[in-house]
């Protein structure tokens, strides 16, 4: 019996040593070595968010210093005397008559940047109008179009074209008082002729550009002029605004009616025996019609 107990206390005295031994060696050697591979792998991961950030600072500095290139003049006056007469060449160079540029309040953060809005406005050719935005594009200025309506003159393959441009300035922009030369890259030809396809395809026909002015015919507003409500619809074609009275009767292009109510937002109109209902920002062609009993 002596000898067995004497076994069995060694075998768990080797257990035991064992089970203390592991845990010194956890203790003293891995778990330090864990906490330092973890406190490697987070200063590992600053360190590549850290040079993310700065490759981001790097890339946005020659962004910065690319846009300083192509800004408009620091100078706001004299920004705004070169950026005119360089939409004005080019208009007037291109053919589109009656070329005028006007602009609006400056806006922006004082320091940072000046955002220029300007409204450039003419009458041409498809392949002109396609001339001048080959133009505007192809220059490196910082500026892009924000709004373009094109109207088709009746009985003609003249357009009324209206540019809505905002061009950026920056305060230490490279030029103080003219424009940034070169061309941009943002176009995909920097070739004119590559182009010509839009005014070849004849989007108007060969008898020139046949449409309804009604079809360009907008109401507008809703008026009271001396306790009276008016109705104001203005034909986009001719840039006439008609100022109508209830009772009063009117034609544009193919449409005939008379206005029989004028409400808040609403004007109904009698045409051919029926009645439509037009509502404010709504074209004659989109009126809706309503039954015979209103």
């Amino acid at each position: 019996m002596k000898k067995r107990e004497t076994i069995l206390a060694g075998i768990v005295g080797a257990l035991v040593l064992g089970f203390v031994v592991d845990r010194l060696v956890t203790s003293v050697l891995r778990e330090p070595k864990n906490e330092l591979q973890a406190r490697i792998d987070s200063i590992q991961r600053k360190i590549e968010a850290h040079e993310k950030s700065i490759e981001r600072g790097r890339e946005a500095g020659a962004k910065l210093a690319e846009w300083r290139k192509r800004s408009l003049p620091s100078d706001l006056e004299k920004a705004r005397s070169a950026y005119q007469a360089w939409l004005l060449e080019v208009v007037r160079q291109r053919g589109l008559e009656g070329g005028t540029v006007s602009f609006n309040e400056v806006t922006g953060k004082n320091g940072v940047y000046y955002r220029l809005p300007v409204m450039v406005r003419g009458r041409g050719t498809l392949e002109q109008v396609t001339t001048v935005l080959h133009d505007f594009y192809r220059a490196i200025h910082l500026h892009q179009i924000q709004r373009l309506n094109i109207t088709p003159v009746p009985n003609s393959r003249q357009l009324d074209v209206t540019l809505g441009i905002e061009a950026l300035i920056l305060p230490d922009a490279e030029q103080t008082d003219k424009l940034a030369e070169g061309r941009s890259t943002r176009l995909s030809s920097d070739r004119l002729a590559d182009y010509h396809v839009i005014a070849q395809r004849d989007l108007f026909g060969d008898g020139g550009i046949g449409f309804d002015p009604a079809d360009f015919t907008y109401l507008t507003g809703i008026n009271g002029v001396n306790d009276v409500q008016e109705a104001w619809f203005t034909v986009r074609t001719t840039g006439e605004t008609l100022k109508l009275k209830v009772g009063q009767r009117f034609e544009v292009g193919d449409f005939q009616g008379t206005v029989a109510d004028i409400d808040e937002r609403d004007v109904v109109i009698d045409s051919d025996g029926e009645r439509w209902l037009l509502t404010l920002g709504e074209q004659l062609s989109q009126a809706t019609a309503l039954p015979p009993e209103y």
